[in-house]
């Protein structure tokens, strides 16, 4: 599922990112079932780069002494943020007239894992 090892604030964090990347690349993985070959590995590789922003955010911005709350926040939710836009935007591109409303369904149900995650995040920065 993925090349880069991912830097989690904690064990929670952990859970619940690997169950929302699990899910977000099994729509995925669907979603792009019927297009030109490649475009899932497209998505793959994409969602590798999200992983390195987000380790670089963790070491450059969070990783401090004096670190503040909003920057453990935009931590948090950093990987399903960019993943759930990089999936919308991706998904976009591949529309073609007679795919439409599978995409369409394929986003709103990204759309509802996106929402379950950052539900489920919100709770781990309220214990933070």
């Amino acid at each position: 599922m993925k090349d880069i090892d991912i830097v989690y604030l904690n064990k929670e964090h952990k859970t619940i990112i690997g169950k929302h990347l699990k899910m977000i690349s099994e729509l995925m993985y669907y979603a792009t079932e019927n297009t030109k070959s490649g475009k899932y590995k497209d998505f793959l590789d994409i969602l590798n780069s999200i992983y390195m922003y987000s380790n670089n955010f963790y070491s450059t911005m969070v990783d401090k002494q004096d670190c503040e709350n909003g920057v453990v926040a935009e931590f948090l939710f950093l990987i399903p943020n960019m993943s759930f836009y990089t999936a919308i935007g991706f998904l976009t591109a591949l529309k073609d007239g007679e795919n439409d409303l599978f995409l369409r369904k394929s986003l709103e149900d990204i759309g509802i894992n996106c929402e379950n995650t950052t539900s489920e995040l919100a709770d781990i920065l309220i214990d933070e």
